[in-house]
C-alpha cells in the first residue's frame, strides 16, 4: 500500500475511533460496552501500525535524500 492510501486508511480509522467516543459512558460499569472495547482496541492497534508505517517511510525517505532527522 502506498503512503497516500495508508494516510487515507489511517484517517478513516481515526474518524471511526472519534465516532465511538460518545458511546463511552464514563460512569458506567466496566462490564458495559463489552463488545465496544475490543473493537476500539482493534481499531487503535491498526491505526498505530499504519502510523508506524508512515513514520518508517518518512525516515527512509529522509535517509535516501541525505536529510537529517528532526528532533
Amino acid at each position: 500500500m502506498n503512503s497516500s492510501r495508508i494516510r487515507v486508511r489511517l484517517r478513516l480509522l481515526l474518524d471511526e475511533l472519534g465516532d465511538l467516543a460518545p458511546e463511552i459512558d464514563p460512569f458506567a460499569s466496566d462490564r458495559t460496552s463489552g463488545l465496544l472495547y475490543p473493537h476500539i482496541a482493534t481499531l487503535a492497534d491498526t491505526a498505530a501500525g499504519l502510523a508506524r508505517d508512515l513514520e518508517t517511510d518518512a525516515k527512509n525517505e529522509q535517509a535516501e535524500n541525505g536529510e537529517q532527522e528532526e528532533a
